[in-house]
């Protein structure tokens, strides 16, 4: 891909829609409160596992978002 092209539009929404998702979620669940109160040796396994969920939304909305648009493309060509 040429970098001096624009971005679609629709990737950046869902990039926003996704970080403002995962920033939400660790904002309700008070993420900074759960690893003050934990001790060190736990701390390391829990970011990893939480940072990993987080990527699968992120991933899985994306994929959804791609999925529809490709059906849509399909249908139109029709």
């Amino acid at each position: 891909m040429n970098s001096t092209n624009k971005k679609e539009p629709w990737k950046i929404v869902v990039f926003t829609l996704s970080v403002a998702f995962i920033v939400f979620m660790w904002v309700k669940k008070d993420i900074t409160a759960i690893y003050a109160k934990m001790p060190s040796e736990d701390i390391l396994p829990l970011f990893a596992t939480t940072v990993a969920v987080s990527l699968l939304k992120v991933a899985a909305i994306a994929g959804a978002v791609l999925l529809i648009k490709w059906i849509v493309g399909k249908v139109k060509k029709k």
